[in-house]
């Protein structure tokens, strides 16, 4: 996880935070153009500090409070807002994301607990949970992008009136709905020495379709270990018996195209 300290003016942050920030040594932490985050070294536990568009981190905030119930996620500190930014303030979780901490020297046991701590997430009740349509807000998604795309429709085998059918087959049903984390990449799962400690960035997530959380765990293998030798135990892990194969090549084919 990088870690550039910088200097920081803590009148920018809204009142209430500031006292988080006062006397502590500031690291940058960002990983994406869609939010800054700070890592706040100094008190009697390491914070984080993610400060995004307004409205941007309400979700995220809802998920990780509900997901630090169930011993998951890390504790939300503070949610505030300004006029042009959301600040969402919440403790470190001990240990290092899947791509630091040494996790990538081991890739088969990094893929084995990778799947195992997807399928204990998805086993767990989500009941209570504040967004139970994941599903469908996904699928209107990626309705409005197959019909505003052009190139990469004109790609994708049987065209427009394929992406649409496949698109059918994926909703109506709540069969395979499970506690999504929503983004599952490697970074965003937080282990001690291969042992899970918690999720992060769960601002995409909600109550769907567990196949989508499973395409993103294998993009993620493929990606940050530079080939697709580590999908099988990913997949076996998770347990075959979990989900369905078709289903899985359904969400692939279109979550390719739509990316």
């Amino acid at each position: 996880m990088k870690r550039v300290r910088i200097p920081f003016d803590i009148k920018t942050l809204p009142v209430s935070l500031q006292p988080y920030i006062q006397a502590a040594a500031v690291y940058d932490s960002s990983s994406s153009e869609q939010a800054r985050t700070l890592y706040i070294e100094g008190g009697s536990q390491p914070l984080f500090l993610k400060i995004a568009k307004r409205n941007e981190l309400k979700r995220e905030g809802m998920m990780s409070d509900y997901l630090h119930g169930k011993g998951l996620a890390p504790k939300v500190m503070a949610y505030e807002q300004d006029n042009g930014h959301d600040y969402l303030l919440t403790e470190a979780l001990q240990g290092d994301d899947g791509v630091s901490g040494g996790h990538l020297e081991d890739p088969k046991r990094l893929a084995a607990v990778f799947g195992e701590s997807l399928r204990y997430l998805h086993s767990l009740s989500a009941a209570d949970c504040s967004f139970p349509n994941r599903t469908a807000e996904l699928l209107k998604e990626y309705q409005e992008s197959i019909m505003s795309k052009s190139d990469e429709i004109e790609a994708f085998p049987g065209g427009r009136e394929r992406a649409l059918s496949d698109l059918e087959k994926l909703g109506g049903t709540a069969v395979h709905d499970v506690l999504l984390h929503g983004d599952y990449c490697l970074p965003n799962i937080i282990m001690r020495d291969f042992r899970l400690e918690g999720f992060v960035d769960l601002g995409y997530g909600g109550i769907g379709d567990l196949h989508y959380d499973l395409y993103w765990g294998i993009w993620t293998l493929r990606y940050n270990l530079s080939c697709d030798d580590y999908k099988d135990i990913f997949l076996n892990h998770y347990g075959r018996t979990h989900f369905d194969a078709e289903r899985l090549a359904i969400w692939t084919a279109l979550t390719d195209m739509i990316n």
